[in-house]
């Protein structure tokens, strides 16, 4: 199967300064290239310069080598589970039909020996890794990916950074939302309300690792267990054997209880949020998490800046993915520093919180999805919910949307999602949290097929965000709204 992807790539600039970006393609022949044969013709048939006059193809074969038995028992009982030509068979006839394939394709198999072509050889799923001939983005960006995806059954957890003053106190201070404010009452009922469902969830991931439900890779793979051992966690005794884990925080003495990989953006209110009272959990906070940077719309609002340069705004509403923001950033720009995020994010072999904001939440949201990255600036993405990905059998992200507590009414919202409320929940999700098609009132909806929608009257803003805001009486006031990218 050959599967192409469009990635953009940025190479020159219009007459106004505004980014041109081209798409290169990215093949991907998913095939049982097992001979030497069989990959000649593969480099012949992509560098032929009459088949492909105009458009040069690099080929990198990517080979995957693995003899753990563990790993492998684990690999068979998904293919079987997933494999059709398994349904409704005996899992001992089962097992022994695969080792027989697997025994044929293996008295067929060359590995990869010539030198000359680019290979990247993986050994136990990133174990160990041997690249020839690899320069460039795939030395910078490939490799680094290939290293870190594993199979094991961690769940990622992702979550706005809570709200924080309100509108009110906003208003007699007579400020702006500023990127340096502190978490404020209903800020801080979220954070305390977060540290209750990571408690259950990554109790249960643990329950579930313990009794070998789910498969999950010793917590202790990447270290060395002769010298320097993971700071987190103390489940591997003197002689190298599994025992019951204790957890330690970032001081090295106090218990924690429960293990989590915590990542948070530079923003005080985003670090606040997983500030847990009595537990030290190490935090990394990471610039590459810090919201998109508007440049000199900073401070303003979405309308404001229409409203100021119309020009830019028009571009914006037609092409909101590559339009930048004067002297800041565009959400293509995103993708550059979000590249290591989703690196450390999928290396992680226990339980991940990303707590951000919503232009890089958007992103990573997309990523996880699958879903068009161009499209993610339509991504939905209220205050006080949290979302999970767990990876799925065959390849993906199972997601599910839990809404921790209320959003606070109109009056009580700053940095908020005022229009949806009684997030009390779970929703599994199937399909992208998208902006719903413009209405003719406003409408609240929940259901567990569906997240929450807002419809509006007026055409919704090229860029999601906490646009709108309920009056009394229902209608739309678009000189009363909020874009919190």
């Amino acid at each position: 199967m050959l599967k192409w992807l469009d990635e953009p790539f940025e190479n020159e600039v219009d007459g106004h300064g505004a980014p041109l970006f081209r798409k290169d393609r990215v093949g991907i022949f998913d095939a049982t290239n097992s001979t030497r044969a069989r990959r000649d013709w593969v480099l012949k048939e992509c560098t032929d310069v009459v088949k492909r006059a105009g458009k040069t193809t690099g080929v990198v074969f990517v080979e995957s080598i693995c003899d753990d038995e563990e790993l492998l028992r684990e690999n068979y009982r998904t293919k079987m589970s997933n494999s059709p030509d398994y349904k409704d068979m005996d899992p001992e006839k089962a097992m022994s039909d695969l080792l027989d394939r697997v025994k044929k394709y293996e008295e067929a198999y060359e590995t990869i020996d010539d030198d000359s072509k680019s290979y990247i050889k993986i050994f136990n799923l990133s174990s160990k890794i041997l690249v020839n001939h690899i320069y460039g983005r795939m030395a910078k960006s490939i490799v680094p990916a290939l290293m870190a995806w594993n199979i094991g059954t961690r769940p990622v957890f992702i979550c706005r950074a809570g709200q924080t003053m309100n509108e009110s106190d906003r208003a007699s201070l007579n400020c702006r939302l500023s990127r340096g404010e502190n978490l404020g009452e209903h800020g801080k009922n979220f954070r305390d309300e977060l540290f209750n469902f990571m408690r259950d969830e990554c109790l249960e991931f643990m329950r579930r690792r313990k009794e070998k439900i789910a498969f999950s890779p010793d917590m202790n793979t990447g270290t060395s267990i002769s010298g320097l051992v993971n700071q987190f966690s103390r489940d591997v005794s003197e002689s190298g054997h599994e025992v019951d884990e204790e957890y330690v925080g970032a001081d090295g003495i106090t218990p924690l209880p429960f293990p989590c990989h915590i990542m948070t953006s530079t923003m005080p209110r985003a670090r606040q949020t997983v500030e847990w009272e009595n537990y030290p959990y190490p935090v990394e906070m990471l610039s590459n998490l810090n919201p998109l940077d508007k440049g000199d719309f900073t401070g303003q609002e979405l309308e404001e800046s229409a409203e100021e340069n119309p020009e830019w705004y028009s571009r914006l509403v037609a092409d909101p993915f590559h339009t930048r923001f004067p002297g800041g950033e565009c959400y293509a720009d995103l993708m550059s520093r979000l590249e290591s995020i989703v690196v450390d994010i999928e290396q992680q072999v226990g339980p991940v919180l990303v707590v951000s904001h919503v232009s890089v939440l958007q992103a990573l949201v997309s990523y996880f999805r699958n879903s068009p990255i161009e499209e993610c600036t339509n991504i939905a993405l209220p205050l006080n919910m949290v979302l999970k990905f767990t990876p799925s059998k065959g390849g993906g992200w199972q997601e599910s949307q839990h809404h921790l507590i209320s959003s606070p009414t109109p009056s009580q919202c700053g940095d908020c999602d005022a229009s949806n409320t009684n997030y009390d929940m779970v929703s599994p999700v199937h399909r992208p949290s998208m902006r719903t098609p413009v209405g003719s009132h406003v409408e609240i909806t929940t259901g567990m097929g569906s997240p929450p929608s807002v419809i509006s009257p007026m055409a919704a803003p090229p860029i999601w965000g906490d646009h709108l805001r309920r009056k009394d009486s229902g209608a739309f006031n678009p000189h009363n709204c909020r874009n919190t990218l």
